[in-house]
């Protein structure tokens, strides 16, 4: 993903040494385990607290077919290194891609992620390919009294071998409004509005169910 605030790996060797060397700031200590860099997929810097400092969060791989993990670091500004600020395992769903692997390939299905504006983050997580139906969904991550959250919930579906089978949703989990919509098997387009309870859920506990069912699915 092209993004000035942020780093997309794919595979790119130059690009993985820049992150090594970010990491050799970031005290080892405080990891539960070392991070092997071949297993990370994509980083993106930004001010995720609005303090002014450079911030990292990274989507890191764990093994085939299994969620990957997602890291999250801090800017201490005074002793100015990266601090370990949490890490949310098995959230990301995503295709293995085996860097290490001969006649690799750049993935399809690798999230993407983006810094906002605001200092939030905006996480992509594409369909997988499996059958005809795709279902890709963004979230929108937010830092509130010292954790990431879930402050956003979008998802668009089509069906690729049927005509006139798509939705969308998008909606605020904070606030619990949005809107979606529905193509009808004219063709034609139903739009609804979202107005559910707004919650604070932490990125950690979040689960795909409680988007998709205040979008009425």
């Amino acid at each position: 993903m092209a993004d000035t605030a942020g780093f997309n790996f794919g595979g790119h060797i130059a690009m993985r040494a820049m992150l090594f060397g970010l990491m050799l700031l970031v005290p080892t200590i405080t990891l539960a385990e070392p991070i092997e860099t071949q297993k990370i997929i994509t980083a993106l810097t930004g001010d995720w607290n609005g303090d002014g400092a450079v911030d990292l969060v990274m989507i890191v791989e764990t093994k085939p077919g299994d969620p990957m993990d997602m890291y999250f670091f801090l800017r201490d500004r005074e002793a100015n290194f990266l601090r370990p600020a949490g890490i949310v395992r098995e959230q990301i769903y995503g295709e293995w891609n085996g860097y290490d692997r001969p006649g690799y390939e750049a993935s399809d299905t690798e999230p993407e992620l983006t810094a906002m504006p605001n200092g939030s983050i905006k996480l992509y997580l594409p369909a997988m390919p499996v059958g005809s139906k795709r279902t890709n969904q963004t979230l929108t991550l937010a830092y509130r009294n010292d954790a990431f959250i879930v402050a956003g919930f979008a998802y668009d579906y089509y069906d690729h071998l049927e005509d006139n089978v798509a939705s969308d949703c998008d909606y605020n989990v904070l606030t619990g409004k949005g809107k979606s919509s529905k193509m009808q098997p004219d063709g034609s387009i139903s739009e609804k509005t979202v107005a559910v309870e707004g919650k604070v859920i932490a990125f950690s506990e979040w689960n795909p169910g409680t988007g998709f069912s205040a979008c009425g699915e």
